[in-house]
Parts: structure tokens; C-alpha cells; sequence
């Protein structure tokens, strides 16, 4: 005669049914809630995700991971950056496209920087003024050594450090005709955030920190960093909790 199972195994029978359901249950409603967020993001305007706390806090969460595996090795765990190879710190507080925002953030994301496709971003690449023929684009004359230090002197003393007068007047004019270096710099060496030309007498830095050697590698062998894009590779709403990590942790610093 076979006997069914007693009372107390049948009790631990039922309690590990309930906790099962409960189990399906809870990750049923996780997964619903998550994927509503992921939804919320996606329709969100991008720049108004950092005055959602609930929002925000989610994206920042979701992206940690992904910034880990694709970021960290180019940006650095803490978003610092690399100045030894033009990789910007994501912490700064002056951007090299824009002032920022999530959505000029998520654009630079998507489509990279000189990476190859007809949205990314490209419109400033730094001539090498030692070369022979400085730019390919179009027809720069190079710049003697002499001509470089004396353009060094002259954005030392745009930026208030002292410098030595004679030569920062010459390479005044190199910057502002034979140079053409106003161009993409502007007048006043400020840059131009909207084609990711650097300010070139300010405190933050793309390659080393401003020395006077630092300036004239830029200036003689030029500087054409480049950035992927995620856009095949990440899904939309991934890069879109990027950009608001990014931007967290950029205004965290601040």
C-alpha cells in the first residue's frame, strides 16, 4: 500500500509553493516596473531626466554597469579621464562639445567623435604646423619652430601668466593670420564648443596640462582624438542613462 506524503511534509510542500509565487510574482512586477522606466527614459526629453530624482536615480543605476564595461577602460573608473592620450575627464567642468546637457551628451554617445559615420562629429581637427603640409583639408603653410614658441608665448599670455612680451606679439599675429588659427579657436583663444574646438587658455586640459611643452606638441604635431559610436552597439535607451550618469556625476564635481 503506498502512502501520500504526511502532514508535515504536505505543510513544507505548501510553503515552498507560496514562496515560489512569490517569487514569479515579485519578478513579474520587477520586470514590469523596470521596463516601464526604461520606457519613461526613452520618452523623456532628455534634459529634463536630472529633475526626475526617481528617474534619474534609475538611469544613473542602469548605466553604472554599462559605463564599467565600454567607458572605464578610455574614461576612467572615477570619469577622469586620460590627459597622456586626449581623453576628456567626464567630471569637467567646460565641455569640448556644448555646455553639457544630457541630449549634447547622448548625441556625442550615439554617433562618437571622427568615427566614421555621416552624424559624428568632425568639424575641428588640429593642424601639425611642424609638418610640411600641416592640414590635408586645405592649404595651411607650416609654422617654423620659432613661429610655434612664439604662438606657445602668446596663449600664455592670453591665459594672464607672464610670458615674454616680444615673442607673445609676434605669435599674436601668427594665431590671428598665417596661423589662422582663430578660425576654430576664435579671436580670443576661447574655442568654440560647437564644432569641439578647445579653449586654449583656460584651466582644463585635453593633452597634459597646459606647460609650455604641452602646447607646442599640440601645435606642431597636431591633435585629432577620436571617440566610437554606440549607436550600433548600445541600444538607445542604454545611451540615453549614459548621458545622465555622465551628467551626474560632471554636476556632482561641481
Amino acid at each position: 500500500m503506498v502512502h501520500g506524503p504526511g502532514p508535515f511534509l504536505r505543510w513544507k510542500m505548501c510553503i515552498a509553493a507560496a514562496c515560489a509565487a512569490l517569487l514569479l510574482a515579485g519578478a513579474g512586477f520587477y520586470w514590469l516596473s523596470h521596463s516601464a522606466r526604461l520606457a519613461a527614459l526613452m520618452r523623456a526629453d532628455p534634459d529634463t531626466v536630472p529633475g526626475d530624482a526617481d528617474l534619474a536615480a534609475f538611469a544613473i543605476a542602469y548605466a553604472r554597469p554599462v559605463y564599467e564595461q565600454h567607458c572605464a577602460s578610455c574614461h576612467g573608473a572615477a570619469l577622469q579621464g586620460d590627459r597622456t592620450r586626449g581623453i576628456p575627464a567626464l567630471v569637467a567642468h567646460q565641455w569640448l562639445y556644448g555646455g553639457g546637457r544630457v541630449a549634447e551628451i547622448e548625441r556625442t554617445i550615439l554617433y562618437g567623435i571622427r568615427a566614421g559615420n555621416t552624424k559624428t562629429r568632425h568639424l575641428a581637427d588640429m593642424p601639425g604646423f611642424a609638418r610640411a603640409v600641416p592640414y590635408p583639408g586645405y592649404a595651411l603653410d607650416p609654422l617654423e619652430p620659432g613661429d610655434i614658441r612664439d604662438v606657445v608665448e602668446y596663449l600664455i599670455n592670453a591665459a594672464g601668466k607672464p610670458a615674454e612680451a616680444d615673442a607673445a606679439e609676434r605669435g599674436a599675429q601668427i594665431f590671428a593670420r598665417k596661423g589662422q588659427c582663430f578660425d576654430c579657436h576664435e579671436r580670443d583663444a576661447r574655442g568654440d564648443d560647437a564644432i569641439g574646438a578647445p579653449s586654449l587658455v583656460g584651466s582644463e586640459w585635453l593633452y597634459g596640462t597646459g606647460t609650455r611643452q604641452d602646447l607646442y606638441d599640440s601645435i606642431a604635431g597636431g591633435r585629432q582624438g577620436s571617440c566610437p559610436a554606440w549607436s550600433g552597439t548600445l541600444s538607445p535607451v542604454t545611451i540615453r542613462a549614459l548621458a545622465v550618469l555622465v551628467y551626474a556625476a560632471s554636476h556632482e564635481a561641481r
